[in-house]
């Protein structure tokens, strides 16, 4: 690791941006935020569904996450890793009980709040919409001695990787989508006194409109169920992605007929209705320490209008490739999302591609 003459260390370059694609509403946000030293980075994506609540739902976490930073820009200096684990946590809770208010809150429309703490219309219909968040906190090393420290946390599919230069990327997210074991686990698990009735994981098979209806992604052992392991296009199921990963969703039983739901994720901030069936706001929270020695590092936050048009190596090299060219930041983010968004086009159609997102932090020792 390469120490500057004045003794300091390299800083973190970061820059982020979005695109909106086909859906009335822009319903992803973003933010980087910078401590006064530059030795804590900040980066952010929030993928908001549901409309005009979706869009409210991730720019109230862009605008309070960005408070918040500010608000403690001291302190966070010296927060070790467990501390910045906890704080993360906390502000995901925040997060989700801000954008309980800002639904109560919208003009014009006359909302309360159930003893569960549903948002819900005069109707008595839930108030649908809330978003994903993925947030990951760079560390630079404090001497030259030591490696950069990432701290991230999420919920939802807005995945973080960890690209190094040289060497196979990692993820710093954990995909919390309805082919996820362990979130099956979690929500069988939960107490049926309190969760009577619990999110089903379903594939999307086709002409199936009742989604409860669907096949069952996983048998009651938790295995995936080898009918649609084996052959999945032949039993009528879709891809989601570029991947070919079969789309899947998480809905309310048969038995549910108000605050039914049909989601891609298993867990998200607002949503308040489909959190009595096992949805959370808690994050997953990874630490990952990188090497003294590992080069240059770049840690891309972004949200699936990115990840569904690209095989992650695939995207990993790119980035590397951009880089290699032009290390100014700002200009390889540009570049990655105009190409993501001709890839989404190419692959889904003009009118069926989704928002984009992207924000890029790198680390160069060199």
């Amino acid at each position: 690791m390469e120490v500057k003459q004045d003794g300091s260390l390299p800083p973190v370059a970061v820059h982020g941006d979005a695109r909106q694609g086909a859906k009335q509403f822009q319903e992803d946000s973003f933010f980087w935020w910078t401590s006064p030293s530059g030795n804590v980075v900040v980066g952010g994506v929030y993928d908001g569904h549901g409309g005009s609540n979706g869009a409210v739902s991730s720019q109230t976490c862009r605008l309070y996450s960005l408070q918040y930073f500010d608000s403690v820009k001291e302190e966070c200096e010296s927060w070790s890793v467990e501390v910045w684990s906890q704080k993360l946590e906390s502000l995901f809770e925040f997060l989700h009980n801000t954008i309980r208010e800002k639904f109560l809150a919208e003009q014009g429309v006359k909302r309360q709040v159930d003893e569960k703490g549903i948002v819900r219309l005069p109707s008595g219909d839930p108030v649908h919409g809330g978003t994903t968040a993925s947030v990951a906190v760079l560390l630079r090393p404090k001497s030259a001695d030591e490696g950069l420290t990432i701290v991230s946390a999420n919920v939802g599919d807005s995945t973080t990787l960890l690209i190094p230069q040289n060497g196979k990327f990692d993820f710093l997210t954990v995909d919390h989508g309805p082919e996820n074991r362990d979130e099956y686990i979690r929500v069988q698990k939960l107490d049926p006194v309190q969760h009577p009735e619990k999110l089903l994981y379903v594939y999307d098979k086709a002409n199936v409109f009742r989604k409860y209806e669907c096949p069952l992604v996983f048998l009651e052992d938790g295995t995936r169920d080898p009918t649609f392991v084996r052959n999945p296009w032949g039993n009528g199921l879709h891809p989601t992605n570029v991947r070919y990963e079969p789309a899947v969703y998480a809905v309310t039983p048969r038995v549910i007929s108000r605050d039914t739901t049909c989601i891609a994720m298993t867990r998200a901030l607002g949503d308040f209705y489909a959190h009595q069936f096992g949805l959370t706001y808690q994050p997953s929270v990874t630490v990952q320490k990188v090497p003294k020695d590992a080069g240059r590092v770049s840690v891309v936050v972004g949200s699936d209008g990115i990840w569904d048009c690209w095989k992650y190596e695939e995207f990993s090299e790119y980035i590397n490739d951009k880089l290699d060219k032009n290390p100014k930041v700002e200009v390889v983010v540009e570049q990655a999302l105009n190409f993501s968004i001709e890839k989404a086009v190419a692959n889904f159609g003009s009118k069926h591609y989704d928002d984009a997102s992207l924000v890029l932090l790198v680390y160069n020792p060199q």
